[in-house]
């Protein structure tokens, strides 16, 4: 199955923006739940392709709600993969009404509670997006 998800310019400005607003944040990927890239941007830095990455970043997603599920009886929102260089931030989204995977990645010197806000207000956002 392709990949045929308009790319919206109000998605590409989110992004944008929050790429911009903190040179610690190195990745900025939405996919859909089921693993298709919809738009990633990277720093030099990071190489990895935006298939895998849309892969991990559904199958973690996955593993997160079946697992808040599971014990907590509810959806998850935000899993984090804490390490000593940094965070990579999963939050559940909405894109044009699909169920979509934010992933946000971090480097140390960004604080995780603001990492975990601007992630959550891109996630807002892109969730307006009609």
């Amino acid at each position: 199955m392709s990949n045929n998800i308009e790319i919206r310019a109000e998605l590409l400005d989110g992004i944008k923006e929050l790429c911009q607003s903190d040179r610690g944040i190195v990745l900025v990927s939405l996919c859909t739940t089921d693993g298709f890239s919809i738009k990633s941007f990277a720093s030099k830095e990071l190489s990895g392709e935006a298939d895998k990455l849309a892969a991990m970043s559904s199958t973690i997603s996955a593993l997160s709600d079946s697992s808040a599920k599971q014990v907590l009886a509810n959806k998850f929102d935000v899993t984090i993969v804490e390490s000593e260089a940094g965070n990579i931030l999963f939050v559940r989204a909405t894109y044009l009404k699909l169920p979509c995977v934010l992933t946000v990645a971090a480097k140390s010197g960004l604080a995780l509670a603001l990492a975990r806000y601007k992630t959550k207000t891109l996630a807002k956002k892109i969730g307006s997006i009609v």
